[in-house]
C-alpha cells in the first residue's frame, strides 16, 4: 500500500505535488475547525451567556439584598413603635385625646371597638370613630395627629360626607387599627 502511494507521488509533476499538498493541508485544517475549534468556540459563546445571565443574577440578588434591608429595617421601626405603646397604650383614649387636640372632641357621636384579629403573629386592634359636623381643616389637624402619633396607628377607613344642612361640614367616619405582636 506505502509503495503504491509512493509511486503515484512519483509520477505527479511538482505543480500536482503541490496542488495534492494544498488540499491536505485545507482538509486538515477544515477538519481541525469543525472538529476542535467550532465546538470550543461553541462552547465559548454558551459560557459567555451563563456568565452575563450569573451577573444579571448577581445583580437582582443585589438588589434584593438592599430592600430586604430596608423591609427589615422598616419591620424594626415598627416593632420599636408597637413595643413603645405595649400595656399602656389604650386606642380608644388615644383617639379621643387626639379628638380634643383637634377641638373636636365634642363632636364624637360614636367610638365603637371592632373584633381583634390575628394575622402572622400580629393582633390587630381597631376601633371606628364617627364625627359629625366637622370641618374639614379640624379633620385635617385629627389625621395629622393621629399620624405623629409615637405607636403604631394605621387609618385603615376614611369616610367624609358633606352635611345636607350646611355643606362647609361634613360627617366623617374613621376606622383607627393599631398592631400588637402576639
Amino acid at each position: 500500500m506505502r509503495q503504491i502511494i509512493h509511486q503515484r507521488w512519483s509520477s505527479l509533476s511538482h505543480r500536482e505535488r503541490l496542488l495534492v499538498l494544498g488540499v491536505g493541508v485545507l482538509t486538515a485544517a477544515a477538519l481541525f475547525f469543525v472538529l476542535v475549534m467550532d465546538p470550543l468556540l461553541e462552547r465559548l459563546d454558551r459560557i459567555d451567556r451563563l456568565i452575563a445571565g450569573k451577573q444579571r443574577a448577581i445583580r437582582e440578588l443585589t438588589t434584593l439584598g438592599a430592600d430586604y434591608r430596608a423591609a427589615r429595617d422598616q419591620q424594626a421601626r415598627l416593632d420599636e413603635r408597637m413595643a413603645a405603646g405595649k400595656g399602656r397604650f389604650s386606642l380608644l383614649s388615644y383617639l379621643e385625646e387626639s379628638a380634643a387636640g383637634a377641638k373636636i372632641r365634642d363632636r364624637i357621636t360614636a367610638m365603637q371597638p371592632q373584633a381583634s384579629s390575628s394575622k402572622q403573629g400580629y393582633k390587630e386592634t381597631s376601633v371606628e370613630l364617627r364625627l359629625e359636623g366637622v370641618l374639614l381643616p379640624q379633620l385635617l389637624m385629627l389625621l395629622v395627629k393621629l399620624e405623629d402619633s409615637p405607636y403604631l396607628l394605621q387609618v385603615m377607613r376614611l369616610y367624609v360626607k358633606p352635611r345636607f344642612d350646611a355643606p362647609h361640614l361634613s360627617d366623617i367616619t374613621l376606622l383607627v387599627s393599631t398592631y400588637d405582636k402576639e
